[in-house]
């Protein structure tokens, strides 16, 4: 396969899993919630990576997996202790993983998304009565939110063999917003 950001000559996996952040302070986290989000965004997200290693291992060819984690696993807002605990997570296990697998020349990053237009932004400013207007700002140099083909270009570059020698480290596409 080839593209504008270079040829991808080995196998690659991509895990982006997330549900809607919590939205209660740590004193009054919803625990049903908690095992419920760090069941699909850390440890689903952990099982995939898995496979996926063993799968690149056994083939004997190298690889790449991108983890989608989120500018929450760097600059946590309050009110969402299991969603920022988790892309800590997932940000955590990225590095282990290209430790542990680079001498198999399988790479392994994340990409941390910030504010992307996607139903589960869109519904998180319902929720709190907000307009992407007023709120794109607060989250962005830019001024707006990311749309999700610039996430998959920042995940299609890491795969690609121009990324060759990065691993074990994220892409922040986030417009600055950690940067601030």
């Amino acid at each position: 396969m080839y593209n504008h950001l270079g040829s991808i000559t080995d196998p690659v996996a991509v895990n982006n899993a997330a549900l809607t952040p919590d939205d209660k302070p740590a004193a009054e986290f919803d625990e049903a919630y908690w095992h419920r989000l760090i069941s699909v965004d850390l440890t689903g997200t952990a099982l995939c990576m898995k496979y996926e290693l063993q799968q690149m291992l056994k083939q004997g060819k190298g690889g790449s997996i991108i983890n989608i984690s989120s500018v929450s696993g760097f600059r946590p807002q309050p009110n969402n202790i299991a969603y920022v605990a988790a892309k800590h997570g997932v940000v955590g296990m990225t590095k282990v993983a290209a430790m542990e697998n680079g001498p198999h020349n399988i790479r392994v990053n994340s990409v941390a998304p910030g504010a992307i237009d996607t139903p589960m932004l869109r519904g998180a400013l319902d929720q709190f009565g907000f307009t992407a207007e007023e709120y794109a700002p607060q989250l962005s140099l830019l001024n707006r939110f990311g749309q999700p083909n610039e996430i998959a270009q920042a995940s299609l570059w890491l795969a690609s063999d121009a990324a060759s020698y990065i691993t074990g480290t994220t892409i922040h596409a986030d417009a600055g917003y950690t940067s601030r």
